[in-house]
């Protein structure tokens, strides 16, 4: 204690200095810590560019360009009245439209893409889940029919299974484009599942889709993605839901059979067989059931395995799933986002929300 002239005692301050640079270097690497945050917040994402989409589609006339026919033969056109759609790279065909058609450029779908999810991220302060986007790109038919897009691991989120074993989900945006009248121009968002039992799943959250008109415009694009950023969280919890939500085996045949019942030919054969119509099942349902056994065992029996069946049946062409004639056609990718539209159906219909 310190003794002032007046007599009153003053109190006396040990300073260690040890734990005062400690406070300093905790305070600094905080501070580092907040603006590498921020810088991440503004830094804006490299998307990767696109490979086997990245032509240019145009139209032609017969005075300036030739196809390849199917025996890879070069024929001329000889018809310059007709509209043909050609690839700017090999002068391929593409398709022939009406004269309402415009071309939807895969280059400024993907520009627009880009910015409306950007625009989304930086609304919400979460501009860093964006960084190191994962390209996601498939053609079919020469590409006519193109899907690109991408996912994010900043943007995963797991999912607890019944097995007590987890998945990650990451949010994707992808893009669906034709040149021959097969799509319109289609903006798809939803889940990419990391660590099925093969590959990749994937389940459609929402989409919109544009003609393909002089009234398109790229832009209008962008409010969209704006709105399935905010939708994805709560399509998360529905998805947690369901793989918390146990079911019996014949739930998911009743789901399954309704949706796919046997065909006049199955029914046919079945009957040679001894067995009445109302117990025939149709193949697509005997697959989907394998499928769903598969998953149930890493997942458990619950609506989330049999959702992952019917999203490995429209994401894979392999195994009893494999695309008829993918061998000598290009035609897997267009195939795929058929057998989407199927499972949409699936998962909107009565008997599969009643176990939703």
């Amino acid at each position: 204690m310190l003794v002032h002239e007046t007599g009153y005692l003053a109190p006396s301050f040990n300073f260690n200095y040890g734990v005062i640079k400690t406070m300093n270097t905790i305070v600094k690497n905080l501070l580092t810590t907040v603006n590498e945050i921020a810088e991440k917040n503004t830094v804006s994402p490299v998307f990767p560019d696109l490979d086997k989409a990245k032509f240019k589609a145009i139209f032609a006339d017969g005075s300036h360009y030739s196809i390849l026919n199917d025996n890879g033969d070069r024929v001329y056109f000889d018809d310059p009245d007709t509209r043909y759609i050609i690839r700017d790279d090999y002068k391929t065909k593409l398709g022939n439209m009406g004269n309402k058609y415009c071309i939807g450029d895969n280059l400024e779908i993907k520009n627009a893409l880009c910015e409306g999810l950007e625009k989304a991220f930086k609304k919400q302060g979460n501009l860093h889940a964006l960084q190191n986007p994962q390209l996601i790109e498939n053609v079919s038919d020469g590409g006519s029919l193109c899907r690109f897009g991408y996912h994010f691991d900043g943007l995963g989120r797991e999912i607890r299974q019944l097995t007590k074993s987890k998945t990650q989900l990451n949010f994707r945006a992808l893009a669906v484009n034709s040149f021959n009248g097969q799509s319109a121009v289609r903006i798809q968002t939803g889940g990419l599942c990391l660590d099925c039992l093969n590959g990749n799943t994937s389940g459609e959250l929402h989409a919109q889709s544009w003609g393909h008109t002089a009234s398109f415009d790229p832009s209008l694009i962008i409010p969209f993605i704006e709105k399935q950023v905010e939708y994805y969280e709560l399509q998360v919890q529905t998805w947690q839901k369901w793989a918390l939500n146990e079911i019996t085996h014949e739930q998911a045949f009743n789901v399954l059979s309704l949706n796919y019942p046997a065909s006049e030919s199955e029914i046919k054969r079945a009957e040679k067989k001894g067995i009445s119509a109302g117990e025939v099942q149709s193949r697509k349902t005997a697959q989907l059931m394998e499928q769903f056994d598969l998953e149930c065992q890493a997942r458990g029996r619950t609506t989330w395995s049999l959702y992952s069946a019917l999203t490995f049946y429209s994401s894979h062409s392999e195994g009893n799933f494999t695309v008829k004639n993918s061998l000598n056609k290009d035609n897997i990718e267009r195939t795929l986002i058929e057998r989407e539209k199927e499972v949409n159906k699936v998962i909107a219909s009565p008997a599969f929300l009643e176990i939703a």
